[in-house]
């Protein structure tokens, strides 16, 4: 007897079910990388992300 096609369907869905795990993955390890490259960028001067003044000049602005 010759080889059944029964598994032919199962082996489709397994590749695609394997694909969309290493899919997943590499969508994790992209954001996590950027992420932490945010993280460690220095922020632009002129940004509303840069730091705060000290308390001296904002006491004195009164």
């Amino acid at each position: 007897m010759g080889k059944s096609m029964y598994n032919f369907g199962k082996q489709g869905k397994e590749k695609a079910r394997q694909q969309k795990q290493m899919d997943k993955a590499a969508k994790r390890i992209m954001a996590k990388q950027q992420k932490a490259h945010l993280k460690t960028g220095t922020p632009n001067a002129d940004s509303d992300m840069s730091e705060p003044e000290p308390m001296e000049k904002i006491d004195h602005v009164k």
